[in-house]
Order: structure tokens, then C-alpha cells, then sequence
């Protein structure tokens, strides 16, 4: 069975954000991966809540979804991480806005449109680590037929 077009989209993330000069490889899909107390700057990739509605009509009728998506910038630093946690977002905001194809839409069609909808920057002092986290929140729309969540329409 094929994957679930959340699924495919929080991949293609992965891979376009794959490689930003602050995180390097060290993207992950998930919420949650252990992370070690002085740990390099990391981005975990992830899919919340989505809404779901009836478009154009049709049998089987479409649904427009928007996901939520975010993309979790985490670091521990010797310093105050403010200044790369800032750095994490330029890159991460070029690399989405990357995404756009020729046609307007995103991910080679997989997505009609990915937009920021906020950030949410946290830090705090843990021992003799700061530790620090940029969370960007991207809505993202696509189209399924009803009953078939793996192919985007």
C-alpha cells in the first residue's frame, strides 16, 4: 500500500531541508529522537492536526486538506542561542520557499501551497548548556479523492 500523502510530504521535507548549512544531515521525521545533552543543531520534521473538506465534486468527491507542519530547529550551545536559532530559520524559510515548481504549486504537485503561518522561538539555561528551539509552523494544502489518502489530486 502506498504511503499516506502526509507521509510523502513530511519526507520531500525532509529531503529538501537535508543538507542547510546550520544542520547539516542531521534532519529527522518525528517529534520525538533522543538527543544528547551537548548535541549538534537538529531538525526534526512533523505532522499534527489537518482539516479536511469537501471541494469540487465528483465521484469520489475531493477533499482540501491543510496540514500542520513543523519544523523543529533544537540546539545546545555553550552560549545564548538566540543568533542560531535565527540562522536555522533564514535556512529553513529559503529552503521552503525553494519548493515552489514551475506550475505554482509545491513538491512537484504533491502540495497546492505551503505557507508560515508562525514561530515560536524558546531558551533556556540547563546546567552549563543553553538550550534552545525554533519551531516553525507551516500550513500546508493538498488535494485527495475521498477514500484514497495516497494520491494527491
Amino acid at each position: 500500500m502506498a504511503d499516506h500523502v502526509r507521509r510523502q510530504i513530511r519526507n520531500a521535507v525532509v529531503q529538501a531541508l537535508t543538507g542547510l548549512p546550520t544542520t547539516a544531515a542531521r534532519v529527522y521525521v518525528g517529534r520525538t529522537r533522543p538527543l544528547g545533552p551537548a548535541h549538534e543543531p537538529t531538525l526534526l520534521v512533523y505532522t499534527r492536526s489537518e482539516t479536511a473538506v469537501r471541494g469540487a465534486g465528483g465521484r469520489p468527491p475531493k477533499l482540501d486538506r491543510v496540514v500542520i507542519l513543523d519544523v523543529d530547529g533544537r540546539v545546545s550551545l555553550p552560549d545564548a542561542p538566540d543568533d542560531v536559532l535565527d540562522q536555522i530559520a533564514v535556512e529553513v524559510e529559503a529552503a521552503m520557499w525553494g519548493l515552489a515548481d514551475q506550475l505554482g504549486t509545491f513538491l512537484n504537485g504533491l502540495a497546492r501551497d505551503i505557507k508560515l503561518v508562525s514561530t515560536e522561538v524558546i531558551a533556556e539555561a540547563a546546567g552549563e548548556r543553553h538550550i534552545g528551539g525554533v519551531r516553525l509552523e507551516y500550513a500546508v494544502a493538498y488535494r485527495t479523492s475521498e477514500g484514497a489518502p495516497a494520491s494527491s489530486v
